[in-house]
């Protein structure tokens, strides 16, 4: 996720550059490269253009909202065209069943928050611990790796991108426990890697971090409303 929106990025900005636009217009150019990128790769056209409206230009004006809506459309047939009609993520199907139902996603939107707080604090006291420790870059790398792999002999869903335990969440196969541990196992490893100098993102982490906070909370929240929650 990260590099395809580099790439699209940087397609856009040197595309620009080569037509000799305006500084606005290029930018916009970078905001279509971006949304295009993450529209073909998640099979999402819309997250793809308020992501790149949002994160990449930071304006939600029309001049530069429609070009970038139109980059994401365009980028997913072509996506379709040729790796199929299928979503990155298979959702089952849910229906409301009570107005009531609002109120939890309301306090799941907050829940999510608050735990995208904890993340980014985490991992920016873990970039400053291991900046501080007396010894080279590449043990720095060491202890990193070492850690992770104590996580992971717990907990090895924090390994690799996390997709196919999303999947697991989305389809009701985890338990609300091991959802609640894995939210503070994915925050500790992705820190750990990023701050000790390895390689990773943090894009796909927070897909991981709010499916798995969403699962826990959804999971508690329908035990305790059966009647007024949706379920699969």
């Amino acid at each position: 996720e990260g590099p395809i929106v580099q790439i699209g990025s940087a397609f856009g900005s040197t595309l620009g550059q080569v037509l000799r636009l305006p500084t606005l217009q290029i930018r916009t150019l970078v905001g279509c490269g971006a949304a295009a990128g993450i529209s073909a790769t998640f099979d999402a056209p819309i997250a793809g253009a308020l992501f790149a409206a949002e994160v990449i230009v930071g304006d939600f004006a029309v001049t530069q909202f429609m070009p970038i809506v139109l980059s994401s459309v365009v980028a997913t047939v072509v996506s379709r065209f040729f790796l199929g009609n299928h979503p990155a993520f298979e959702v089952p199907g849910y229906d409301i069943v009570s107005p009531l139902e609002l109120f939890p996603y309301m306090v799941a939107g907050v829940v999510a928050g608050l735990v995208a707080v904890a993340f980014i604090r985490t991992l920016n006291a873990t970039e400053i611990f291991f900046e501080r420790l007396p010894i080279p870059q590449y043990l720095q790398a060491a202890v990193g790796g070492l850690l992770v792999g104590v996580i992971a002999i717990e907990l090895p869903q924090v390994f690799g991108v996390g997709y196919t335990t999303i999947s697991a969440s989305l389809a009701g196969n985890l338990s609300a426990m091991t959802m609640f541990l894995l939210v503070i196992a994915k925050i500790g490893a992705t820190s750990i890697t990023i701050g000790s100098g390895g390689s990773g993102g943090i894009f796909a982490p927070s897909l991981f971090l709010g499916a798995m906070t969403g699962g826990f909370l959804g999971t508690h929240i329908h035990a305790i409303f059966p009647e007024a929650t949706a379920s699969s």
